[in-house]
């Protein structure tokens, strides 16, 4: 059957996928408390307009666009469930403009296998849970792509004009989008001779694009550039980082990098990949240049970023190499994957099948974690707030650094009274800080509460090492030295990622 007559009997397969993609994305919604970033994403966005620009401007990490549409999203109610809810319906989305994108590369069959490997991807549906940005930027990059692999075949103005409005939307929503369109220019380049007047009207397009996204670029300059973005936690990159995020674009985070079952399927990932693009010259020639963009699209912003984010010895050198920014990348690795999916299929059923099957097992296996597993659960200030709120005291005190503000806000720690505590540089300086300020604030027969968080910087997310990493941190902290020297240590418990404890009378 001809591929224009037999499309309805894929656009049926989208219905159950589109189902499936709902279900694994609202499993669990709220079973997590909100971790520090996105306690963070509502902080920024409950404020009013004027001071949300403001605040997203200083942070500078991210464009204003998904802080935007959440503060409007909030008038339907602030609880954890409503929050992620938002995250959800992108994803949903996504899956939907993936069976449009596939399908424009390589025809309908591609399209549904494409969607399907975005709705049960670990990492899609991870970030599609989270009150972050996102799920929201893969949605607009693909979306944008769509549109420029739409303009290879058809100069209408109106596809230049969704073209022009999804670019300008995906940048405000996040920074990656500038090498995403790097992509599509060199893209244009190599085949110059093939698309003359396009390479001319692209230009043209992202000149307007770049006009109207100057403001914030202006914005964030004029207020101490992106070097005071607070990202100077993020490691330089190495050179094993570059699979490495190959492999949770494959299998997820919620995976250990250690076992062979998970690194297989990487692994499998990758050589399907390879495979489908061997066969490139087997293919129409338009088939084969929508792939290449594809290819470029997934290639080209991972490996500037690499660059970029190494160890050069240069002055005010900050590394952006994480891989939570590379998510725009996700849906040009599954139709790759895709592409070869469907040419091991039909040239070697049985060694395709075998490798699909350890795919499939270790991409369940991963979902599975992300909803049973407790090693991969985020940051649980929820239960350590709840355990404050409940056992706190009329005159006990909590000393607050002030980067915890956001999920203790969130959170509505109420039990006790708050006092920031100042970054100071020894203990010293703590012990000056307990006896002079903390003595003027407490009562008598008070409890001081403090807590230390440990984030997860791994440029992969990988839990592995967790609990040892805040231990770490516990052991080194100078205010914690300076309470135990001067306070009764009256309990301390353990939270994912976060160390509570209370401390009595003095010594």
């Amino acid at each position: 059957m001809a591929e224009s007559s037999s499309w309805p009997s894929h656009y049926r397969w989208m219905i159950p996928i589109l189902l499936l993609a709902f279900l694994l994305r609202i499993a669990f919604l709220d079973a997590q408390g909100l971790w520090w970033d996105e306690a963070f994403s509502f902080s920024i966005s409950i404020a009013d307009l004027p001071s949300l620009m403001e605040n997203t401007v200083h942070d500078r990490v991210h464009p204003p666009l998904y802080y935007t549409l959440m503060h409007f999203w909030l008038i339907l109610g602030h609880e954890e469930y409503l929050l992620r809810f938002f995250s959800v319906l992108w994803g949903m989305i996504s899956v939907s403009i993936m069976y449009i994108a596939a399908s424009v590369v390589g025809g309908k069959r591609l399209g549904v296998l494409s969607a399907l490997l975005l709705a049960v991807s670990p990492l899609n549906v991870w970030y599609s849970q989270e009150v972050r940005m996102y799920s929201l930027t893969t949605m607009l990059v693909l979306a944008a792509s769509v549109a420029f692999l739409r303009l290879l075949r058809d100069d209408a103005l109106v596809n230049w004009v969704a073209f022009g409005l999804l670019s300008l939307l995906s940048l405000y929503s996040n920074y990656l989008h500038l090498f995403i369109a790097l992509g599509q220019a060199v893209f244009l380049v190599s085949l110059r001779r093939r698309y003359p007047a396009k390479l001319t009207k692209w230009f043209c397009c992202m000149v307007v694009v770049g006009v109207l996204f100057l403001p914030w670029i202006l914005a964030v300059l004029t207020t101490g550039g992106f070097y005071s973005a607070s990202i100077s936690w993020i490691s330089p990159a190495r050179m094993s980082d570059l699979f490495w995020t190959l492999y949770t674009l494959g299998v997820g985070l919620t995976t250990d990098p250690r076992n062979p079952l998970y690194l297989t399927a990487a692994l499998i990932a990758l050589s399907l990949i390879g495979y489908g693009l061997t066969s490139l010259r087997q293919r129409p020639r338009d088939e084969q240049e929508r792939i290449a963009a594809v290819s470029i699209w997934l290639v080209l912003p991972l490996l500037l970023t690499f660059l970029i984010s190494l160890d050069w010895p240069l002055p005010q050198k900050r590394s952006i190499y994480i891989d939570r920014f590379f998510n725009p990348l996700l849906p040009a690795f599954l139709i790759l994957v895709g592409v070869g999916i469907q040419r091991a299929v039909s040239a070697r059923r049985a060694i395709s099948s075998l490798a699909l099957t350890v795919l499939v097992i270790a991409i369940g296996s991963s979902m599975r974690n992300l909803y049973y597993d407790n090693s991969y659960v985020r940051d649980q200030w929820r239960e350590a707030v709840a355990h404050v709120n409940a056992s706190g005291q009329p005159g006990d005190l909590m000393l607050v650094r002030p980067h915890d503000y956001a999920p203790l806000y969130y959170y509505k720690l109420e039990g006790v009274d708050w006092l920031t505590v100042p970054y100071l540089g020894s203990t010293s300086e703590y012990d000056d800080f307990l006896s002079n300020e903390v003595a003027r604030v407490m009562s008598d027969g008070g409890t001081l509460w403090t807590m230390i968080v440990s984030e997860n910087a791994n440029a992969h997310r990988f839990v592995q090492g967790d609990e040892q990493r805040l231990m770490e941190r516990v052991r080194k902290d100078e205010l914690r030295q300076s309470l135990l020297a001067h306070y009764q240590l009256q309990d301390e418990r353990v939270y994912k990622r976060v160390y509570l404890a209370s401390y009595g009378s003095r010594r």
